[in-house]
């Protein structure tokens, strides 16, 4: 037994001995959250420490506000994190090796960043993140000598021009993050070079509509934009689809999504003003049953959701987990149909009404068929009444009365003025026409004046 073990250390040694040098160990030098500044790391650690060896560097949280690679000697370097520093500049100018695989500058006060940074000696990486820095232009020299890049991190930056050019050659790219970059608008070719893309988030940024996108998107983001109608997509890959905090959106046409036909999980929670998802009429119910084959979550909660119409079932049932939780429901006979089926405990529980006043806060299941009354006619049509249609109408209702109202005022007015002008008008002819002209007089001697008729009676007055 002991020959045994004696033996198999020897070989183990020998084997070590003579192919130690084809076998490369990771080596990993972490020097994170140490307070150390450019000059600590260039001109004292680095030289009592054996850098030509380490494959992983890690500076995270320290007090770097410069890295030029000239001043190291990193031949093996494949991971490098400077997260959380105070850069403001990096340079790769003199790298002898191809090496570096990874790269984050995440967290920094880097401004500008341009070829000289990410210069062709970097040419390799294939993971770069520069999230969350003051970066506020991104022109088509950035990113020009990158072409191996796989993993790109733009998010939160205050980025105000983005050249419609930049991800040219970034072909072999597959996860993108622009979130929250402050981007207004997207060019429609700005995405066109990425044909291995998969991974989109353009999240919290104020555009009011979705940009041309890859085929073979398989994760896409769009959490909090301006995006108020969602259009037609053709992206057959596409798994994850994430429109959560969407403000503007009112209404959602699942029809829209017929071309998804991977789509697993969707989501439009959190988006207050949505207050109707719904399908085309589809009285065979066949394109219905066709659609979303493969959802396994469907998330509306938080939204402005009333009512749920009937031809929403086939979704609902093929569907694993569907969330309506806080909804505004309005548990009135278009919501009989709910209780007529089985429907799971946490989706029971998800009906829980706000209106009318008499079922505040009861879950519709345990509302009998006879409370469940629509007592306005026109409410009871008016709920299958596309939202922006009735307002649309109401609006319409509305300026029309006010437009009468002004019109049977202006009549009033007009009316009343001229009344009051004609009365005006002939009262002044009336006091012209009753004064009387008094032409012949004759002086008294005491002064007095006389006044003499007209014409054949003074002649007689006078005799």
């Amino acid at each position: 037994m002991m020959f045994k073990l004696i033996f198999s250390a020897f070989m183990l040694f020998q084997w070590e001995y003579c192919f130690g040098g084809f076998i490369s160990t990771p080596k990993t030098l972490d020097l994170s959250n140490r307070g150390i500044t450019r000059e600590d790391f260039f001109t004292k650690i680095q030289f009592s420490n054996d850098m030509r060896e380490v494959t992983e560097l890690i500076l995270r949280g320290n007090e770097l506000d410069r890295f030029i690679d000239c001043s190291t000697s990193l031949k093996s370097l494949e991971t490098l994190d400077l997260s959380y520093n105070k850069l403001e500049t990096f340079f790769f100018l003199c790298s002898e090796e191809e090496t570096l695989l990874s790269l984050n500058v995440s967290h920094n006060n880097i401004y500008y960043i341009d070829d000289k940074a990410l210069s062709y000696k970097i040419i390799q990486l294939k993971t770069l993140d520069v999230s969350f820095n003051d970066i506020y232009v991104v022109n088509d020299t950035m990113l020009q000598h990158m072409k191996n890049l796989e993993f790109l991190s733009l998010a939160s930056n205050p980025i105000q021009e983005m050249d419609q050019y930049v991800f040219q050659n970034l072909t072999k790219l597959t996860h993108l993050n622009l979130r929250n970059t402050s981007s207004l608008y997207f060019s429609s070719s700005m995405f066109e070079p990425l044909i291995n893309l998969e991974y989109l988030d353009l999240s919290w940024n104020p555009i009011e509509e979705i940009p041309y996108l890859p085929f073979n998107i398989r994760v896409l983001y769009i959490c909090g934009t301006n995006i108020a109608h969602l259009s037609s997509f053709v992206m057959p890959n596409l798994r994850v689809f994430y429109a959560d905090h969407s403000p503007n959106l009112t209404s959602v046409l699942l029809n829209d999504f017929e071309n998804l036909t991977s789509l697993e999980h969707l989501s439009f929670r959190d988006s207050e003003r949505l207050s109707r998802v719904y399908l085309r009429s589809d009285p065979t119910g066949m394109l219905s049953a066709k659609l979303l084959p493969n959802l396994k979550t469907l998330s509306l909660q938080n939204c402005a959701l009333e009512t749920l119409e009937e031809n929403l079932l086939p979704i609902v049932q093929k569907t694993a987990a569907v969330d309506l939780q806080n909804n505004p429901w309005r548990c009135d006979c278009n919501m009989k149909w709910i209780n007529t089926f089985k429907l799971t405990t946490d989706l029971i529980n998800s009906f829980r009404c706000t209106s009318p006043p008499n079922h505040y806060n009861r879950l519709l299941n345990n509302i009998t068929d006879a409370e469940l009354v629509c007592k306005d006619p026109f409410e009871n049509s008016a709920s299958y009444i596309s939202g922006n249609t009735g307002r649309i109408l109401y609006s319409t209702l509305l300026t029309c009365l006010a437009l009468v109202a002004f019109g049977l005022s202006a009549v009033a007015i007009v009316y009343y003025s001229r009344g009051c002008l004609g009365q005006w008008i002939s009262k002044m002819r009336h006091q012209r026409t009753d004064t009387v002209s008094y032409s012949n007089f004759v002086e008294s001697h005491n002064d007095m004046v006389q006044i003499l008729p007209n014409g054949d009676n003074r002649e007689a007055y006078e005799a």
